[in-house]
């Protein structure tokens, strides 16, 4: 049916008012874009009993832990490892090359200026500050060796032997808390290196990282595949899960982290360029700058996102290891507050037991 002149008129204009509506700052602490130090959260650990394995804590985690340079297209990460660590992080993902007879810190081709003993040696420190936590490391071996390099797994057993005081070596992430408090435990994601840590595989990790994203209307479905492995991992939790909030590719880190029109923490957000009246497109993307009941869509980040649903869905006791781009202090506390409701539950000692 052909609208009345009046009133194609009145819509069209309404139409081009949504689009054009003033661009709006949005500061969630869900996302951290910048290079001061998140409130402390260093000794959270501590809270727990030392007999709970840790494969059924919930612990927050950054994606790329060292890629900080490189610009938009390559950096994931505005904080050092110290901070990180003392922001309540206890899961890094670190991508080494080896060049020469050592590790260099990686992102892709681009060198991220650090070294692994650098690494090594905060978390090193941070641990010894703070013997009642533990860390878990993720290494893998990341591009192509420098020409005339030594093997990779020959310059790996080298630092794992310096700093062996400080690693712990379990059978399985059944360990007991106590067993690993002030370790670190590596995650090992190259070959040749599995009597150095734990396989980091789908035989010990249920892990979700789609990280290919198209264009930025790749996002919505990147939050569904999050979304779904914090379901599968309270339904299964006799398997620790890894959840990466992280994607790029056709987006930058920071978009797909945030959904902001840059990477500043208080940037606005980016509309989708839709409009709705219902909640049939995209339902858990925020609605913004409403005129009655007709609404904008805008894009939101998988850190945010993610932190609302574990804050609104108390149910929840137990999502493994969530991997973040640039994850601000709302999103640290949201992961760490599970192994509360999970200790008030007695959820791992029925676990234990099988039930």
């Amino acid at each position: 049916m052909t609208l009345p002149k009046p009133t194609s008129r009145r819509c069209g204009l309404l139409l081009l008012l949504m689009c054009c509506l003033p661009a709006f700052a949005h500061n969630d602490p869900g996302y951290f874009h910048d290079s001061s130090d998140l409130p402390a959260q260093s000794d959270w650990m501590l809270a727990f009993d030392n007999n709970q394995p840790l494969r059924t804590f919930s612990l927050p985690g950054s994606h790329d832990s060292g890629a900080t340079v490189g610009g938009p297209i390559v950096a994931t990460q505005t904080l050092s490892i110290r901070q990180q660590l003392e922001a309540g992080v206890r899961f890094l993902d670190i991508r080494l090359r080896a060049t020469g007879d050592s590790l260099a810190i990686h992102h892709s081709l681009v060198f991220q200026k650090l070294m692994f003993g650098d690494v090594l040696n905060a978390v090193q420190d941070f641990l010894a500050g703070h013997p009642g936590e533990t860390v878990l490391m993720r290494v893998k071996e990341e591009y192509k060796a420098q020409s005339g390099s030594q093997p990779f797994v020959q310059i790996f057993h080298r630092y794992f032997e310096r700093y062996r005081p400080m690693i712990a070596v379990p059978a399985s992430l059944d360990v007991p808390l106590g067993q690993v408090r002030g370790k670190l435990v590596l995650l090992i994601d190259f070959a040749g290196g599995n009597d150095m840590g734990i396989a980091y595989s789908s035989a010990t990790l249920a892990i979700q990282d789609d990280y290919q994203m198209k264009t930025n209307w790749s996002l919505y479905a990147k939050w569904l595949k999050v979304k779904n492995h914090l379901l599968a991992a309270q339904q299964n939790p006799r398997q620790m899960h890894i959840n990466y909030l992280s994607a790029s590719g056709g987006s930058f880190p920071y978009f797909v982290a945030s959904g902001h029109s840059d990477s500043r923490t208080g940037a606005p957000r980016l509309l989708t360029g839709l409009v709705t009246l219902k909640a049939t497109r995209y339902p858990d993307f925020p609605r913004v700058g409403c005129l009655g009941a007709l609404c904008s869509i805008a894009f939101e980040g998988t850190n945010i996102l993610t932190k609302d649903y574990l804050n609104g869905h108390v149910e929840l006791t137990q999502v493994g290891i969530v991997v973040a781009d640039f994850p601000g202090a709302g999103l640290i506390q949201s992961v760490i507050a599970l192994n509360l409701r999970l200790a008030a539950q007695g959820g791992w000692q029925r676990h234990a037991r099988g039930l």
